[in-house]
């Protein structure tokens, strides 16, 4: 059974994403990370696919506040395996799974080497937006915590980290996803679109799933009424929307591809 792979950078709507496909029926895991603020319907992300991928980075001296090129360290030669025993134990459940986790961004490639067949659906949404979205989250956090996570303060320390870290996630997944089936691309900053597309991806790839069970997408959330994010680096926000004008080229090849079967 093909896994669904739902892959997007930090706070581009691939909660949202995964809450639709889990409300059709999609399992995603025994062990999900609870909610909060920032996602009070919960992530929808499984623990055990969440500290694998953060164990990959952990073998190469880094975390998922990393940045670099998208040729970055690979990763540990077991990886290979632990995906496959994670994979195994996931399919003997006989049902329609799935994974999300925004760390797939950075491991599509070694997750289609063992799963060529998945269905990847892949969650955009504008860079400023999403890193808006990042700051507030980790100010939350600070916030709530009092301060008990210190880390919380990178984003502050580094002004530029979040559209970095946008670059770098957005770097890998375009170096891997050419090497996907039929991949599905989702842009969260068009809400009505993104509100179609579960269910439309339940019927086209013909999933084992109830599209009429789909929850709404929450409209309190992600919220594009926000100021955009001051970069400092003029040559990272070129980076940027030259890389965001690549995937808006997904979005419409795609569309033409759509309005062609019609």
């Amino acid at each position: 059974m093909s896994p669904i792979l739902i892959v997007g950078f930090h706070r581009s709507g691939t909660s949202a994403i995964a809450r639709a496909f889990h409300g059709a029926g999609l399992d995603l895991g025994t062990s999900l990370l609870g909610a909060e603020t920032a996602n009070p319907h919960g992530h929808f992300e499984d623990l055990e696919a969440v500290e694998l991928h953060d164990s990959f980075l952990s073998a190469t001296g880094r975390t998922w506040k990393s940045t670099g090129h998208s040729d970055a360290p690979p990763v540990p030669a077991v990886a290979h395996d632990q995906l496959q025993s994670y994979l195994d134990r996931r399919e003997s459940a006989g049902r329609a799974w799935g994974v999300k986790d925004p760390r797939l961004c950075l491991f599509l490639g070694e997750w289609l080497q063992i799963a060529p067949a998945a269905h990847v659906v892949v969650v955009i949404r504008r860079p400023d937006e999403a890193v808006r979205s990042l700051h507030m989250r980790h100010s939350r956090r600070h916030v709530e915590s009092r301060g008990v996570d210190p880390s919380d303060l990178d984003f502050w320390r580094d002004p530029d980290l979040g559209v970095k870290l946008w670059i770098h996630y957005h770097q890998r997944l375009l170096a891997s996803l050419d090497s996907a089936r039929d991949p599905f691309v989702i842009d969260f900053s068009d809400r009505p679109a993104a509100d179609r597309a579960v269910a439309s991806l339940v019927h086209r790839w013909t999933l084992d799933l109830d599209a009429s069970l789909i929850p709404p997408l929450d409209r309190r959330l992600g919220s594009t009424s926000v100021s955009p994010v001051e970069v400092r680096s003029v040559d990272l926000l070129q980076e940027a929307t030259e890389i965001w004008a690549r995937l808006q080229e997904r979005v419409g090849s795609q569309s033409d591809r759509a309005a062609d079967q019609e």
